[in-house]
């Protein structure tokens, strides 16, 4: 068997129908000429992804008990492949057809090029990010403030484009691993990404390395790839990802830039944060969370059941199995379920959730003030407290929050950092004393009873 001349480095986590068009893709990203590789790397997916890996001859499966990032998971593939060049590839992009060829080709054309990456799109043509030039620091605070990012000068790197195709061709700092084809030769023999970055901040360190060394990476805009946007973001949810980002820009400025810079960042952060609690606006992490986010601490990695929440109010699971199954007509195994019952009198004053076994998780938040419950001050202070007793469990569980308003709800809307606010529908079916369903206004039928006794034979 020849020796592959390209090793396209996969990893996988929970979006096996991604990395499935991935790799339908990548078939087409060449005309057979160039031999390549697959090296895939999945995390402890749940969702079948591993499997899907496993089948296809395309690929070399390594299966990792837990989730140990993607850069830990990229070295890992980089130290089993054997190209001579090193295609970093996330499961989002798809490569347009022949791209692989024109990069490899650009390479082979341009020794003192250490890397070339395709122009990358959105799936309806636009162009997502033609480069990604090394940031400076106040690119750097408008990455973690977005209050910042309509200022001139905050704004994130990735917002430059430049005019015209040709521009397109001259040598940039690329700092996106989406998809990236380098010479082995400029990389370490052991690893390619910086593991102390494992989700956010990696790319960064890469191209600031590859730079020092005195290297340039280039894009070729004849090369075209898509990437799906959001991916990552609704597995990790917008609290786990915010602590990600925030704490991956931390340690990348640790490394880079001055220490009062880096104090000047987490004042920034921190003064921004607060004013958005004061103005009630979505904050999408907790001042705990932003605390450790801003010591450097991403928090550990997301793994096991990371489908997204579905959050509503109600009393009794049928509330749930009802709204899902019948109103929306949605599957409850396709995502989690949190019913969040009224606040209660409970000891101790702690949340309690209560799992099914299946999908659904009940909530009961204590009350504050167990008196007066009828005032609107009362029932007030008890609907924030519920509110922030769940946002702290939520905190702890992975995956895209979804909150289901409805009038019963109002008090949690803006207090869990969601993602997504959907309007609940009104009910139109009630559950029957059958176990089955049936439109409002339809009476409950009365149970048969059964063939009617025999009347005794009168004697004579």
């Amino acid at each position: 068997m020849n020796r592959p001349a390209v090793s396209v480095l996969l990893v996988s986590w929970n979006a096996r129908e991604q990395t499935r068009r991935c790799l339908d893709a990548l078939r087409d990203a060449s005309d057979g000429a160039l031999p390549f590789e697959v090296v895939a790397v999945d995390n402890a997916s749940t969702d079948g992804s591993a499997e899907m890996l496993a089948a296809d001859p395309l690929v070399r499966l390594i299966r990792n008990r837990c989730n140990v990032g993607y850069a830990a998971a990229v070295n890992q593939a980089y130290r089993q492949a054997v190209g001579e060049l090193i295609l970093l590839l996330t499961g989002a992009v798809r490569i347009r057809p022949g791209a692989l060829d024109l990069m490899a080709g650009f390479l082979r054309d341009r020794p003192d090029a250490a890397g070339v990456g395709p122009l990358l799109l959105d799936p309806d043509g636009t162009i997502r990010q033609p480069d990604l030039p090394l940031p400076g620091f106040r690119s750097v605070v408008g990455a973690g403030a977005p209050s910042l990012r309509r200022l001139p000068g905050f704004r994130p790197a990735r917002h430059r484009i430049p005019s015209g195709g040709d521009a397109l061709t001259r040598p940039r700092q690329l700092a996106s691993c989406d998809c990236l084809l380098l010479r082995r030769e400029v990389l370490e023999q052991e690893w390619v990404l910086d593991e102390r970055f494992p989700v956010h901040g990696h790319g960064l360190m890469l191209a600031r390395s590859l730079r020092d060394a005195g290297h340039r990476l280039w894009t070729v805009p004849q090369a075209l790839a898509s990437r799906d946007p959001g991916t990552s973001g609704r597995l990790l949810g917008t609290a786990s990802g915010s602590r990600h980002r925030v704490g991956g820009l931390v340690r990348y400025l640790r490394l880079t830039e001055p220490r009062h810079r880096l104090a000047v960042f987490r004042l920034v952060l921190l003064a921004e944060h607060l004013g958005r609690r004061i103005g009630r606006r979505r904050t999408g992490i907790g001042l705990r969370d932003l605390a450790a986010a801003l010591r450097g601490d991403v928090g550990a990695l997301p793994e096991g059941d990371v489908r997204p929440w579905s959050v509503l109010s109600g009393d009794g699971q049928w509330a749930a199995e009802h709204y899902f199954r019948i109103v929306t007509g949605e599957r409850v195994d396709d995502r989690r379920i949190l019913l969040v019952h009224r606040p209660r009198r409970l000891r101790g004053r702690r949340l309690r959730v209560e799992f099914d076994g299946s999908s659904i998780w009940q909530a009961t938040p204590p009350a504050l003030l167990s008196f007066g419950w009828r005032w609107w001050p009362v029932r007030w202070v008890n609907g924030w407290f519920a509110a922030a007793e769940v946002r702290r469990w939520l905190h702890e569980q992975p995956g895209f929050r979804v909150l289901r308003l409805d009038d019963t709800s109002r008090y949690l809307a803006g207090r869990l950092d969601e993602d997504e606010v959907v309007a609940a529908a009104p009910p139109r079916f009630r559950p029957l004393s059958t176990g089955r369903y049936a439109p409002l206004g339809v009476a409950d039928p009365l149970p048969d009873p059964g063939p009617a006794p025999a009347l005794p034979t009168p004697t004579t």
